[in-house]
């Protein structure tokens, strides 16, 4: 019997330390738990703004690329309007008024789709 009483506390001694130190991880490893949990938030955090940052930066170059195309079809279209004009022409004078007309025109859209898409872009500047 006394054997087991030695084998016992022999145990008790044994487990004893192991108790302190479950007890010393268990405070640590919860406050390590919450520094992982605070990094995984804030990682998530910073994720969710490079995710809306790069949304609005395609958002941004979506709009100008719009814009830029329809500015660049509207452009073609006066000059296959030019085209059919110069084909029926039949003096130097309607040639030269041919010309200066689609100048105008170009003048005019460029400026007009032009500050349209500089609105645009202002406007897109400012959201983010």
């Amino acid at each position: 019997m006394a054997s087991s009483v030695a084998e016992d506390e022999k145990r008790r001694t044994q487990q004893a330390p192991q108790v302190t130190q479950a007890s010393a991880a268990g405070p640590g490893g919860a406050a390590e738990h919450t520094k992982q949990s605070t990094a995984a938030t804030r990682a998530s955090f910073v994720f969710a703004d490079w995710q809306k940052s790069i949304e609005a930066t395609t958002n941004f170059f979506a709009a100008a690329l719009k814009d830029g195309l329809r500015l660049t079809a509207s452009s073609l279209h006066d000059h296959a309007n030019f085209l059919k004009v110069v084909a029926e022409v039949k003096t130097p004078s309607e040639l030269l008024k041919s010309y200066l007309d689609l100048a105008e025109r170009s003048w005019s859209r460029s400026f007009s789709e032009g500050s349209k898409l500089l609105d645009n872009l202002k406007i897109q500047q400012h959201q983010r």
